[in-house]
């Protein structure tokens, strides 16, 4: 599985990803600076996962073909939770990624089918 990680998520969760094996790439390396639509292009362009604290881009999986969004909705923002969290899902809930809008809490997980009916392209 392959994973683009949202600038607002951070760095340091892409290079974690990377090191437990998991092909991962991070906005702030690839493309800093790019708006939402860059960032769900390459995501479907490269079949990527997003992973972003970004409630906009997970409203927006809804109208695009994007393979998954995981969406973090942390109370404790730190790098060490974001890891922590993110590691926890992509090891344990990988079933529950692809084709899902895939929402994170540090004690709660909601898992909602991405509908493909309502797509439109991305130009």
């Amino acid at each position: 599985m392959k994973f683009l990680v949202d600038e607002c998520t951070g760095i340091l969760v892409s290079k974690q990803l990377s090191q437990m094996g998991f092909n991962s790439i991070s906005v702030m390396e690839v493309m800093k600076g790019a708006d939402d639509q860059d960032v769900m292009r390459k995501a479907i362009e490269e079949n990527r996962v997003i992973i972003t604290n970004d409630k906009y881009l997970g409203r927006l999986a809804e109208f695009y073909k994007l393979p998954g969004i995981i969406l973090l909705r942390l109370k404790d923002e730190s790098a060490q939770n974001k890891i922590k969290v993110v590691s926890f899902v992509v090891t344990s809930r990988t079933n529950l990624i692809l084709g899902n809008i895939t929402v994170v809490s540090e004690n709660k997980m909601r898992v909602r089918r991405i509908k493909r009916s309502k797509t439109v392209g991305v130009k």
